[in-house]
């Protein structure tokens, strides 16, 4: 809503808001989210990801269970090990990567990574589909309508 009475106040953002039907467009061809469990059911092209592509995409859709409600948004964040576990990858490997991935940040006072709302565009510039997704975005918006 715009402010008439101090146009500063517009420039207010949450830093935690996300583009809910961007995260949505950058997760559906890879996973679906268990409506009962809300947990992440993958589907094939999420297996042909590299594995730092696949723990950007499991940590967007951390995002989106949030906003959903299945997750509690002060635990959005994973630890390594947990996420190593979640996605059966080797531990040191998913360390290194976590430490490398420029849109994640290492909440450390709990150890846990997560990406943040202002870093979403960024990690689907890492994951290399943010074209697919702005093109995607336009074409949904137009078509919902």
């Amino acid at each position: 809503m715009i402010s008439k009475d101090d146009p500063l106040k517009n420039l207010y953002v949450d830093k935690d808001d996300i583009d809910r039907l961007r995260l949505f467009l950058s997760l559906k061809d890879y996973m679906g989210i268990d409506k009962e469990t809300g947990e992440p059911v993958f589907y094939e092209p999420y297996y042909n990801q590299n594995n730092e592509e696949k723990i950007i995409l499991y940590l967007l859709y951390r995002r989106a269970a949030a906003a959903l409600g299945h997750i509690d948004k002060s635990k959005i964040g994973i630890g390594a090990r947990d996420l190593a576990n979640r996605l059966n990858l080797e531990y040191e490997e998913v360390r290194d990567l976590l430490s490398e991935i420029s849109s994640v940040n290492n909440d450390e006072s709990r150890g846990r990574y997560y990406i943040p709302g202002d870093k979403i565009e960024e990690s689907l510039h890492e994951v290399g589909h943010e074209d697919d997704i702005y093109y995607s975005t336009e074409e949904y918006t137009k078509r919902i309508s």
